[in-house]
């Protein structure tokens, strides 16, 4: 039988299931920055027993430098949303946050979620003024430390 939660160097995570026979382990880290001050989930997906010690090291590395990757992933989601203003739909209205600083760039409530033993995983935020924001947020994908891409996902389904 698997433990519902364990004590990890970072605190305790718990376990609950998912789709597919995949487990989703978290844990939420209170956080006082200049980019958000609340909690953040950090999310485990994996359809091993027990996320390894790579995914382990990995969360404890990104939950470390929240406001490191914070400013990474705003800095890196302004600059992909001004240069690709047209693919992602941004309307005249929405042009004017593209000019606002990254402490105030219109997006909230952060969360990470961590791959089944991936170096790539995403800071996605659940919230924000633009319409692509809007049912479900926008993610910045990261391979390790280094931001790769960001997804619209206002057409995408809930699971």
């Amino acid at each position: 039988m698997v433990d519902k939660s364990f004590m990890t160097s970072f605190g305790v995570l718990e376990r609950s299931e998912a789709p597919e026979e995949t487990s989703v382990w978290s844990i939420r880290i209170v956080v006082d920055n200049r980019f958000f001050d609340g909690e953040i989930p950090l999310y485990i997906l994996t359809k091993a027993e027990m996320p390894s010690v790579n995914m382990l090291r990995l969360a404890e590395a990104i939950l470390g430098n929240m406001e490191s990757y914070l400013e990474t992933g705003i800095s890196f989601l302004k600059r992909t949303l001004t240069e690709q203003a047209i693919d992602f739909k941004i309307s005249d209205r929405e042009r004017e946050y593209l000019a606002r600083e990254i402490e105030e760039f219109p997006v909230d409530l952060p969360e990470v979620i961590l791959y089944d033993d991936q170096e790539e995983w995403v800071l996605r935020f659940a919230e924000g003024l633009f319409s692509i924001c809007d049912p479900y947020g926008i993610n910045i994908n990261f391979s390790s430390d280094m931001p790769i891409s960001v997804d619209n996902l206002e057409d995408s389904e809930e699971i």
